[in-house]
């Protein structure tokens, strides 16, 4: 049966029984369904000492072939604040939850569907799309160190296009 939390469906079943993994799962649903609402909660979700956003494939002009980790607060907001700037929808399907054997690595498979209008950062633009990602999340006392997410840049690249 699926669970919807605001903008967030979660279709899997949780095949966990591990507390650490089971809160650490809570959060990642937490953290889908801020996205463009509450910018404060969704950085309270987060650790207090250098947090990390990795973007494998991701540059400055959206997406071409080469990573980029994103280490300490500063950092990070460059990349979170333009996107909670966007206006619109941006809603969450994850489609399975896997706990690693260490309960603080989970890894995500989800599904987004955007229809927004974004800032000066990504060109002002209108993008509509569906992507599909793998992401993997690393935890360290309950709280996000760092986020990494793997998706089809074309695709992504195509929709700015547009």
């Amino acid at each position: 049966m699926s669970q919807t939390i605001k903008t967030v469906v979660v279709n899997p079943p949780i095949k966990s029984s591990n507390d650490t993994a089971l809160k650490n799962i809570d959060t990642i649903i937490e953290f889908f369904s801020l996205y463009l609402k509450d910018k404060d909660k969704f950085y309270s979700l987060w650790v207090k000492d250098s947090p990390a956003v990795i973007t494998p494939f991701v540059a400055d002009d959206v997406a071409v072939c080469r990573q980029v980790e994103l280490s300490g607060w500063d950092a990070v907001k460059t990349f979170w604040d333009p996107i909670f700037d966007m206006k619109g929808k941006f809603d969450w399907t994850i489609d399975e939850i896997i706990p690693g054997e260490d309960p603080d690595v989970i890894v995500t498979k989800a599904r987004s569907d955007i229809d927004v209008d974004t800032t000066e950062v990504f060109g002002n633009v209108h993008l509509k799309y569906q992507g599909k990602y793998l992401q993997v999340f690393h935890f360290e006392n309950g709280k996000v160190k760092s986020f990494e997410e793997y998706y089809d840049t074309n695709f992504l690249n195509k929709q700015f296009a547009k």
